[in-house]
Protein backbone atom coordinates (compact mmCIF):
# COMPACT_ATOMS: atom_id res chain seq x y z
CA UNK A 1 0.00 0.00 0.00
CA UNK A 2 1.08 3.62 -1.16
CA UNK A 3 0.21 6.12 0.75
CA UNK A 4 1.22 10.17 -0.67
CA UNK A 5 3.62 11.93 1.23
CA UNK A 6 2.75 15.25 2.52
CA UNK A 7 3.90 18.11 -0.03
CA UNK A 8 3.21 22.31 0.04
CA UNK A 9 -0.03 22.84 -1.51
CA UNK A 10 -0.46 23.75 -5.37
CA UNK A 11 -0.83 27.50 -4.43
CA UNK A 12 1.87 27.69 -2.57
CA UNK A 13 3.74 25.95 -5.44
CA UNK A 14 2.52 28.32 -7.99
CA UNK A 15 2.85 31.32 -5.87
CA UNK A 16 6.51 31.20 -4.71
CA UNK A 17 7.32 34.94 -3.75
CA UNK A 18 4.96 37.36 -1.49
CA UNK A 19 4.55 40.40 0.53
CA UNK A 20 6.29 39.95 3.43
CA UNK A 21 4.02 42.02 6.02
CA UNK A 22 1.00 39.87 4.72
CA UNK A 23 2.40 36.78 5.57
CA UNK A 24 3.24 37.90 9.44
CA UNK A 25 -0.25 39.06 10.02
CA UNK A 26 -1.81 35.85 9.02
CA UNK A 27 0.89 34.01 11.00
CA UNK A 28 -0.02 36.72 13.89
CA UNK A 29 -3.66 35.94 13.15
CA UNK A 30 -3.08 31.85 14.44
CA UNK A 31 -1.58 33.22 17.80
CA UNK A 32 -3.22 33.75 20.89
CA UNK A 33 -1.10 37.09 20.83
CA UNK A 34 0.72 38.94 18.94
CA UNK A 35 4.34 38.41 18.10
CA UNK A 36 6.99 40.32 16.44
CA UNK A 37 7.80 38.73 13.87
CA UNK A 38 10.94 37.58 12.01
CA UNK A 39 11.18 34.88 8.98
CA UNK A 40 14.16 32.69 9.01
CA UNK A 41 15.39 29.31 7.00
CA UNK A 42 14.47 26.82 9.92
CA UNK A 43 13.03 26.21 12.98
CA UNK A 44 16.89 25.51 14.04
CA UNK A 45 17.86 28.94 13.37
CA UNK A 46 14.82 30.43 15.57
CA UNK A 47 15.94 28.38 18.50
CA UNK A 48 19.39 29.60 18.18
CA UNK A 49 17.98 33.02 18.08
CA UNK A 50 15.47 32.63 20.78
CA UNK A 51 18.42 31.17 23.08
CA UNK A 52 20.52 34.41 22.61
CA UNK A 53 17.88 36.70 23.51
CA UNK A 54 17.35 34.44 26.58
CA UNK A 55 20.93 34.75 27.18
CA UNK A 56 21.49 38.29 26.65
CA UNK A 57 18.58 39.34 28.94
CA UNK A 58 19.87 36.83 31.71
CA UNK A 59 23.16 36.15 31.44
CA UNK A 60 24.63 32.87 32.35
CA UNK A 61 21.12 31.81 33.66
CA UNK A 62 19.53 28.57 34.02
CA UNK A 63 16.75 26.76 31.31
CA UNK A 64 14.57 24.14 31.39
CA UNK A 65 13.81 21.33 28.74
CA UNK A 66 11.21 18.33 28.98
CA UNK A 67 12.66 14.98 29.72
CA UNK A 68 11.05 13.93 26.68
CA UNK A 69 8.56 14.93 23.63
CA UNK A 70 10.89 18.21 23.55
CA UNK A 71 13.48 18.90 20.55
CA UNK A 72 17.42 18.35 20.67
CA UNK A 73 17.91 21.50 19.42
CA UNK A 74 16.59 23.04 22.70
CA UNK A 75 19.73 21.66 24.64
CA UNK A 76 21.96 22.23 21.83
CA UNK A 77 21.10 25.97 21.33
CA UNK A 78 20.93 26.66 24.76
CA UNK A 79 24.01 25.19 25.43
CA UNK A 80 25.92 27.45 22.37
CA UNK A 81 24.48 30.07 24.01
CA UNK A 82 25.70 29.78 27.11
CA UNK A 83 22.74 28.57 28.81
CA UNK A 84 22.96 25.83 31.87
CA UNK A 85 20.43 23.29 31.15
CA UNK A 86 18.17 21.53 33.46
CA UNK A 87 15.80 18.69 32.79
CA UNK A 88 12.57 18.92 33.61
CA UNK A 89 10.48 15.85 35.05
CA UNK A 90 7.21 15.58 33.17
CA UNK A 91 3.97 13.11 32.36
CA UNK A 92 5.59 11.27 29.47
CA UNK A 93 6.15 14.48 27.79
CA UNK A 94 2.81 16.20 28.95
CA UNK A 95 4.22 19.18 31.81
CA UNK A 96 2.88 18.51 35.18
CA UNK A 97 2.38 21.99 36.46
CA UNK A 98 3.25 21.35 40.51
CA UNK A 99 6.15 19.94 38.89
CA UNK A 100 7.24 23.25 36.80
CA UNK A 101 6.61 25.50 39.56
CA UNK A 102 8.05 23.77 42.26
CA UNK A 103 11.40 23.03 39.46
CA UNK A 104 11.60 26.55 38.51
CA UNK A 105 11.74 27.60 42.12
CA UNK A 106 13.96 24.88 43.24
CA UNK A 107 16.71 25.98 40.73
CA UNK A 108 15.82 29.25 39.75
CA UNK A 109 15.49 29.02 36.11
CA UNK A 110 15.07 31.91 34.07
CA UNK A 111 13.73 29.84 30.71
CA UNK A 112 11.79 26.83 29.95
CA UNK A 113 11.90 25.49 26.28
CA UNK A 114 8.45 23.40 25.30
CA UNK A 115 6.94 22.32 22.01
CA UNK A 116 3.02 23.43 21.96
CA UNK A 117 2.33 19.30 21.26
CA UNK A 118 4.56 16.70 23.42
CA UNK A 119 6.29 14.65 20.73
CA UNK A 120 3.34 15.65 18.37
CA UNK A 121 1.72 13.43 20.10
CA UNK A 122 -0.06 15.09 23.29
CA UNK A 123 -1.22 18.85 23.95
CA UNK A 124 0.18 21.22 26.41
CA UNK A 125 -1.63 23.01 28.95
CA UNK A 126 0.17 26.08 27.08
CA UNK A 127 -2.32 29.04 28.93
CA UNK A 128 -1.55 27.42 32.67
CA UNK A 129 2.41 27.26 31.61
CA UNK A 130 2.54 30.37 30.43
CA UNK A 131 0.66 32.09 34.16
CA UNK A 132 3.45 29.68 36.26
CA UNK A 133 6.04 31.26 34.19
CA UNK A 134 5.24 34.91 34.31
CA UNK A 135 4.53 34.44 38.45
CA UNK A 136 8.07 32.94 38.38
CA UNK A 137 9.72 35.51 36.44
CA UNK A 138 10.54 32.54 34.28
CA UNK A 139 10.50 33.05 29.95
CA UNK A 140 8.31 30.72 27.98
CA UNK A 141 9.77 29.59 24.69
CA UNK A 142 7.50 27.74 22.85
CA UNK A 143 7.75 25.72 19.54
CA UNK A 144 4.40 25.77 17.65
CA UNK A 145 6.10 23.47 15.12
CA UNK A 146 3.31 21.05 15.37
CA UNK A 147 0.24 22.75 16.94
CA UNK A 148 -0.21 26.01 14.23
CA UNK A 149 -3.28 26.11 13.14
CA UNK A 150 -4.70 25.20 16.81
CA UNK A 151 -4.38 26.72 19.78
CA UNK A 152 -1.13 28.10 19.98
CA UNK A 153 1.41 30.94 20.74
CA UNK A 154 1.40 31.83 24.86
CA UNK A 155 5.10 31.61 24.78
CA UNK A 156 6.86 35.26 25.57
CA UNK A 157 8.76 34.01 22.34
CA UNK A 158 7.34 31.18 19.57
CA UNK A 159 9.47 29.14 17.53
CA UNK A 160 7.98 27.12 14.21
CA UNK A 161 10.12 24.96 11.71
CA UNK A 162 8.17 25.51 7.93
CA UNK A 163 10.18 22.66 6.55
CA UNK A 164 8.94 19.16 5.78
CA UNK A 165 6.81 17.21 7.17
CA UNK A 166 5.01 20.13 9.52
CA UNK A 167 1.85 21.88 9.50
CA UNK A 168 3.11 24.60 7.58
CA UNK A 169 4.62 22.65 5.05
CA UNK A 170 6.81 24.74 2.75
CA UNK A 171 10.18 21.96 2.64
CA UNK A 172 12.37 25.18 4.07
CA UNK A 173 12.22 27.83 6.54
CA UNK A 174 10.53 28.50 10.14
CA UNK A 175 9.75 31.79 11.97
CA UNK A 176 10.33 33.09 15.35
CA UNK A 177 8.34 35.37 17.13
CA UNK A 178 8.63 37.55 20.76
CA UNK A 179 6.08 39.56 22.09
CA UNK A 180 5.82 43.41 22.92
CA UNK A 181 7.53 42.85 26.96
CA UNK A 182 10.75 41.51 25.62
CA UNK A 183 10.83 43.93 22.19
CA UNK A 184 10.92 46.67 25.34
CA UNK A 185 12.92 44.69 27.77
CA UNK A 186 15.71 44.07 24.44
CA UNK A 187 15.50 47.78 24.30
CA UNK A 188 15.83 48.96 27.47
CA UNK A 189 18.55 46.78 27.87
CA UNK A 190 20.75 48.31 24.36
CA UNK A 191 20.36 44.95 22.96
CA UNK A 192 18.05 45.12 19.85
CA UNK A 193 20.57 46.13 17.68
CA UNK A 194 22.69 43.01 18.68
CA UNK A 195 19.62 40.57 17.90
CA UNK A 196 18.97 42.51 14.57
CA UNK A 197 22.75 41.84 13.82
CA UNK A 198 22.30 37.94 14.53
CA UNK A 199 19.61 37.80 12.76
CA UNK A 200 21.04 39.20 9.82
CA UNK A 201 23.34 36.31 9.77
CA UNK A 202 19.92 34.11 8.48
CA UNK A 203 19.57 36.00 5.22
CA UNK A 204 16.01 34.43 3.88
CA UNK A 205 15.12 34.13 -0.20
CA UNK A 206 11.51 35.49 -1.12
CA UNK A 207 9.61 32.44 -0.43
CA UNK A 208 6.83 34.36 1.37
CA UNK A 209 4.02 33.70 -0.69
CA UNK A 210 4.69 29.73 -0.46
CA UNK A 211 4.40 30.47 3.24
CA UNK A 212 1.48 32.32 3.04
CA UNK A 213 -0.45 29.83 1.48
CA UNK A 214 0.65 27.11 3.65
CA UNK A 215 -0.37 29.23 6.50
CA UNK A 216 -3.41 29.84 5.26
CA UNK A 217 -4.57 26.07 4.98
CA UNK A 218 -2.99 25.61 8.07
CA UNK A 219 -6.10 25.03 10.55
CA UNK A 220 -7.13 23.12 8.04
CA UNK A 221 -4.06 20.51 7.64
CA UNK A 222 -4.03 20.50 11.94
CA UNK A 223 -7.72 19.68 11.93
CA UNK A 224 -7.68 16.76 9.22
CA UNK A 225 -4.03 15.62 11.34
CA UNK A 226 -6.44 15.60 14.63
CA UNK A 227 -9.13 13.92 12.96
CA UNK A 228 -7.13 10.91 11.41
CA UNK A 229 -5.08 11.02 14.97
CA UNK A 230 -8.19 9.97 16.80
CA UNK A 231 -9.32 7.28 14.05
CA UNK A 232 -6.45 5.24 15.01
CA UNK A 233 -6.25 6.20 18.78
CA UNK A 234 -10.14 5.15 18.69
CA UNK A 235 -9.21 1.84 17.13
CA UNK A 236 -5.71 0.87 18.49
CA UNK A 237 -6.13 -0.79 22.12
CA UNK A 238 -2.60 0.26 22.46
CA UNK A 239 -2.58 3.81 21.58
CA UNK A 240 -1.38 6.19 24.39
CA UNK A 241 -3.00 9.80 24.77
CA UNK A 242 -6.74 8.91 23.55
CA UNK A 243 -8.44 11.96 25.68
CA UNK A 244 -5.96 14.72 24.22
CA UNK A 245 -4.93 16.13 20.38
CA UNK A 246 -2.34 14.78 18.45
CA UNK A 247 -1.02 14.72 15.12
CA UNK A 248 0.86 11.69 15.05
CA UNK A 249 -0.04 8.58 17.54
CA UNK A 250 1.88 6.24 19.60
CA UNK A 251 1.20 2.55 19.71
CA UNK A 252 2.99 0.51 22.63
CA UNK A 253 4.93 -2.74 21.82
CA UNK A 254 7.45 -4.35 23.20
CA UNK A 255 9.08 -5.56 19.84
CA UNK A 256 9.06 -1.98 18.11
CA UNK A 257 11.36 -3.64 15.72
CA UNK A 258 9.68 -6.52 14.77
CA UNK A 259 6.63 -4.36 14.10
CA UNK A 260 8.26 -1.26 11.86
CA UNK A 261 9.94 -4.15 9.49
CA UNK A 262 6.40 -5.88 8.98
CA UNK A 263 4.83 -2.76 8.87
CA UNK A 264 7.33 -1.25 6.48
CA UNK A 265 7.11 -4.30 4.15
CA UNK A 266 3.29 -3.77 3.69
CA UNK A 267 2.63 0.52 3.59
CA UNK A 268 5.11 3.13 2.14
CA UNK A 269 5.19 6.56 1.87
CA UNK A 270 5.26 7.29 -2.20
CA UNK A 271 8.79 9.03 -1.42
CA UNK A 272 9.89 5.62 -0.05
CA UNK A 273 9.77 6.63 2.97
CA UNK A 274 8.26 5.02 6.78
CA UNK A 275 5.45 6.44 7.97
CA UNK A 276 6.58 5.01 11.46
CA UNK A 277 8.82 6.27 13.83
CA UNK A 278 10.37 3.98 16.35
CA UNK A 279 10.82 4.77 20.27
CA UNK A 280 12.29 5.29 22.59
CA UNK A 281 13.52 8.34 21.39
CA UNK A 282 13.63 11.78 23.63
CA UNK A 283 12.02 13.62 19.88
CA UNK A 284 8.84 11.57 21.00
CA UNK A 285 8.62 9.29 23.58
CA UNK A 286 10.49 7.20 25.91
CA UNK A 287 8.71 4.17 25.71
CA UNK A 288 8.86 0.86 23.66
CA UNK A 289 6.82 1.14 20.39
CA UNK A 290 5.96 2.81 17.23
CA UNK A 291 4.60 6.39 16.33
CA UNK A 292 2.26 6.58 12.95
CA UNK A 293 3.32 9.70 11.56
CA UNK A 294 -0.27 10.90 10.32
CA UNK A 295 1.91 14.73 10.00
CA UNK A 296 3.89 13.01 7.32
CA UNK A 297 0.91 11.93 5.31
CA UNK A 298 -0.58 13.93 3.02
CA UNK A 299 -3.79 14.55 4.97
CA UNK A 300 -5.43 16.66 2.21
CA UNK A 301 -5.53 13.60 -0.21
CA UNK A 302 -5.86 10.83 2.03
CA UNK A 303 -9.13 9.46 3.33
CA UNK A 304 -10.64 7.55 6.74
CA UNK A 305 -11.02 4.50 4.59
CA UNK A 306 -7.38 4.32 4.39
CA UNK A 307 -6.50 4.91 7.32
CA UNK A 308 -8.18 2.32 8.68
CA UNK A 309 -7.07 0.32 5.66
CA UNK A 310 -3.25 0.88 7.34
CA UNK A 311 -4.75 -0.07 10.76
CA UNK A 312 -5.44 -3.34 9.56
CA UNK A 313 -1.83 -4.05 8.79
CA UNK A 314 -0.67 -3.54 12.70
Amino acid sequence: MIIPHRKPCIESQIKTSGNLDELKMIINDLLYSEKEIQILPSGNSAIHIASEIVSKLNPNSKTLIPDMGGWKGFETYSKLSGLTVETLKTDLGVVNLEILDEKIKECGAKSLFLTSLAGYLAEQPLKEIAKVCSENDCLFIEDVSGKIGGDCGYGDIIVCSTGSPKIINCEYGGFLGFSKKINENLKDKHLKEDIKNLLKTYKMPDIYGKMIEETLISKKSYELCIKFSNIVKENMENAYFKDSHGVSVFLSYENPKEIAKNIDKSVKLNNGKSILTMCPLYERILRKGVVLEIKKMDIHKISENEIYEILNFF
